[in-house]
């Protein structure tokens, strides 16, 4: 804690001209990377107004052009505030002790008036829109529409008919493109952001096969969930894995620490409440809502991205300037350093698992059966264990 306070007091920028070198070469790899590209162009049309369409994270050409240090320190100043910020922490901790830590730590800073980021809202799509991109690799065809804001009834909805298009199991996609092998691969997907979101459908084709092809049966398995051609019973599959993905998920600090980030990103956390619903919200969903849903979706509102095999005759590359490197003095150690690793730490005690204590042994017939009780959440879980091995059986390993 006491390192990550310390760099956001006075950060000094020292590497920032050997940095933007890296930069350069991010950039100049992205302008190599074919899905990059679609992506990027595709976006820009779905969102002709949001920075979502208008603004990447790594930027444009010529804003790489022209850095400015001054306006690096500026943006620095305005927005990394503590009103703009969170701390999140998972693990073994205690709740108490950590938040006087962090006090303790960033009490430093000090609040400053902001201004977040509010545009105009995106006019609705009424034409299909086309791009086209070349590179050398292997050939795809996306679908993008522009979804809606976090935490919306339709961006449940959207999130569902994802499921119902692609689960890895039982989707339309599923069964009657990839199963049937009509296409390479097929896909849906939907990206929630704090705006909008981005409902994609994908397609690799096989060989001979063109990409208006695959576009159009893409577009059928649309003209299927409008016509309500799918079980009843999908949904409450879906349902019934998001329960289970979601208590998974909670199994591993780091995915704990990642919702929680994407919570205050979306929302500032104040909506918390209404995240943790959605699944018992999307349960509700019926069948009739989602053709319903569907047939008012689905229409000629989306941007279609061609990613051809080809030469990309429009290449530009950014051309990285002479940079003197500097003398970053890693030999030497400041004394802010020296007292980070002077200061005492308490030592990690482990805990040992008892087998006679923590574990519960039985027998059903033949077999020896241990058990212990989950107590973190209602998953269930049960395993075989065959004291053999396909070195012996060599059957086995086409049992499993």
């Amino acid at each position: 804690l006491a390192i990550q306070a310390e760099r956001f007091r006075n950060p000094i920028f020292r590497i920032f001209h050997t940095e933007l070198e890296a930069v350069y070469e991010e950039k100049n790899r992205g302008l190599d990377n074919d899905s990059w590209k679609l992506d990027e162009e595709m976006m820009a049309k779905l969102f002709p107004v949001h920075n979502y369409g208008q603004q990447t994270t790594i930027g444009t050409i010529e804003h790489l052009k022209n850095p400015s240090l001054v306006e690096i320190r500026n943006y620095y100043n305005k927005y990394y505030v503590p009103n703009n910020m969170a701390v999140i922490l998972a693990g073994d901790l205690n709740p108490d002790e950590m938040i006087k830590k962090v006090d303790k730590a960033f009490g430093y800073m000090a609040s400053k008036p902001l201004a977040l980021y509010n545009p105009a809202p995106e006019k609705a799509l009424t034409q299909v829109q086309k791009i086209d991109v070349y590179g050398p690799s292997a050939e795809v065809l996306e679908i993008y529409y522009r979804g809606f804001a976090q935490n919306s009834k339709e961006s449940l909805m959207l999130s569902l008919i994802k499921s119902v298009l692609t689960n890895g199991k039982a989707g339309l996609f599923d069964i009657n493109l990839n199963k049937a092998q009509k296409v390479l691969k097929a896909n849906a997907s939907y990206q929630q952001m704090k705006d909008y979101g981005v409902f994609n459908l994908s397609a690799q084709p096989k060989q001979g096969q063109s990409l208006d092809e695959v576009a159009k049966l893409l577009l059928e398995q649309i003209q299927v969930l409008k016509d309500g051609k799918f079980d009843n019973e999908l949904l409450k599959a879906i349902v019934a894995n998001q329960k289970l993905s979601f208590l998974q998920a909670f199994d591993k600090n780091n995915n704990r620490a990642e919702i929680l980030s994407n919570q205050f990103i979306l929302h500032r956390g104040t909506k918390w409440n209404l995240s943790l619903g959605d699944i018992d919200e999307t349960a509700k969903i019926t069948k009739a809502q989602v053709v319903a849903f569907a047939k008012t979706f689905f229409k000629d509102n989306y941007v279609i991205g061609y990613k051809h095999k080809g030469e990309d005759k429009n290449t530009i590359k950014v051309e990285k300037p002479t940079i003197t490197p500097i003398n970053a003095n890693a030999g030497l150690t400041s004394p802010f350093v020296k007292n980070i690793i002077e200061e005492p730490t308490k030592p990690i005690a482990p805990k040992f698992l008892d087998y006679q204590k923590d574990i519960t042994f039985g027998k059903s017939g033949i077999a020896e059966v241990l058990t212990i009780k989950n107590t973190e959440n209602s998953i269930f879980r049960m395993s075989y264990r065959f004291n053999m091995g396909s070195n012996n059986y060599k059957l086995l390993q086409y049992a499993a």
